[in-house]
C-alpha cells in the first residue's frame, strides 16, 4: 500500500496531560507528498530515534493487528457516544516520525473502514454540527488522543478524494511509540 499517494489528515498538536495530547479543530487535508519529508513516506527521511535525535532511516510500517485494543470513539454535547473506529477499521500504521518536537503516527483505514467512519460520522450528527462533537482515542482504555472536531475538518473526512490515511501527533514519543507498537501485527 502507498500512503503516499492518498490523502492525508493531520493536525497540530499540544500536550493537555500526562499520556494525553490534543488539538483544538487544526486540521488540514494535503496530499502525501506534502509530508515526504516527515520520515519517508514515499522515500527515506527522518525518523525518530529513542533518544530524541533524527536519523536517515524510513519509519517501520506494518499490518495493524484487528484486535490491538486501540478506539477511537466520538462523544456529542448532547450525550452521544459511539465508536469511530477501532483497530479492526485499520489495514496499516506507520511511525514513528519526529516533526517541529511532535512525534507522528500514520493509521490508514481499510475501504471498509473508510464507509463505517463516514456512516458513524453521519448517524452521530456530526456531519450537521461538528462542534458539539469530540473524539477521543484510547490505548488499553487510556485517553492518549482527543481531537475537537470542526467544519474544516469533517469536510475534510467526508471528501470523497479522502483516502483513508490519519496522522496522529503526540507530545511525548513513548506514547507514540505505544500505540505504534500495540497496533502493528508483528
Amino acid at each position: 500500500m502507498d500512503i503516499s499517494r492518498r490523502g492525508v489528515l493531520g493536525g497540530l498538536g499540544a500536550v493537555c496531560a500526562v499520556g494525553a495530547v490534543g488539538f483544538a479543530g487544526a486540521a488540514t487535508v494535503t496530499d502525501g507528498a506534502a509530508i515526504d519529508g516527515l520520515g519517508g513516506i514515499g522515500g527515506d527521511g527522518p525518523a525518530a530515534t529513542g533518544d530524541g535525535t533524527d536519523e536517515e532511516t524510513a519509519p517501520q510500517s506494518a499490518a495493524v493487528d484487528p484486535e490491538a485494543p486501540f478506539e477511537a470513539r466520538l462523544t456529542g454535547d448532547d450525550g452521544t457516544d459511539a465508536m469511530l473506529f477501532g483497530a479492526g477499521d485499520l489495514d496499516v500504521v506507520k511511525g514513528v516520525f519526529a516533526k517541529d518536537g511532535e512525534f507522528l503516527v500514520q493509521v490508514v483505514l481499510s475501504e471498509a473502514g473508510v464507509d463505517a467512519f463516514r456512516t458513524r460520522l453521519d448517524e452521530a450528527g456530526a456531519t450537521d454540527d461538528p462542534a458539539a462533537f469530540v473524539v477521543s482515542m484510547t490505548l488499553d482504555g487510556t485517553e492518549v488522543r482527543r481531537v475537537e472536531l470542526d467544519r474544516e475538518t469533517v469536510d475534510a473526512l467526508t471528501d470523497s478524494e479522502w483516502g483513508g490515511v490519519l496522522t496522529l501527533p503526540f507530545g511525548q514519543e513513548s506514547v507514540a511509540r505505544s500505540v505504534y507498537e500495540r497496533l502493528a501485527d508483528d
